[in-house]
């Protein structure tokens, strides 16, 4: 698929938040053409949501990962569904939602690191690897690599306590609100 070049400032994500509108900024897609590499050679832009937020869980399975920037995926809400045998239960996922936003935590991955991700997360069976454009805490939009299990027969329901105690610990330390959190788990907050 042809690259698209658009100047004008507008597409998606464009009511997503500040720093959007301050300037107009020539941005590139390339659809289907698999994760946007960094400035640095050889590496990607990966966009953590949900356990990959702990930081140890995020060392063990990815160790070139280094923590870039708080970000938010505009349009999305956080849910639980599918299945972990780690976890024996639900898990984080993403689905669309207008208005809505999720936040996260930015990484910087080597390739190879990405590819074992793909084996942690289940990839391409129970989730897949997409790019899409996150909103960084300065303002910066950003194309990131994340995974989210198909909204095809997507059933919600909710996480294991193990499992919702790591997200809950990961959102209290970086600051993040934890009511989309314990909704998504059907929790009180």
């Amino acid at each position: 698929m042809p690259e698209q070049q658009r100047e004008d400032g507008r597409g998606a994500g464009q009511h997503a938040g500040p720093g959007l509108a301050r300037e107009r900024r020539r941005w590139m897609t390339t659809a289907g053409l698999g994760p946007r590499r960094d400035e640095k050679m050889g590496q990607v832009l990966y966009f953590a949501y949900g356990s990959n937020l702990d930081d140890e869980q995020m060392r063990s399975r990815c160790a070139s990962a280094q923590p870039v920037a708080l970000a938010v995926l505009p349009n999305y809400a956080l849910a639980f569904g599918g299945f972990s045998h780690r976890w024996d239960g639900a898990v984080a996922s993403v689905v669309r939602a207008r208005g809505a936003r999720v936040e996260g935590l930015l990484y910087r991955i080597e390739e190879a690191d990405l590819r074992a991700l793909d084996r942690c997360e289940g990839h391409p069976f129970a989730y897949e690897r997409v790019v899409k454009v996150v909103l960084d805490e300065h303002g910066r939009r950003r194309r990131a690599t994340t995974y989210l299990q198909p909204e095809d027969g997507f059933e919600s329901w909710a996480p294991r306590p193990g499992y919702f105690r790591v997200l809950w610990r990961a959102y209290d330390r970086l600051g993040f609100d934890v009511a989309p959190l314990a909704t998504a788990a059907g929790v009180e907050p």
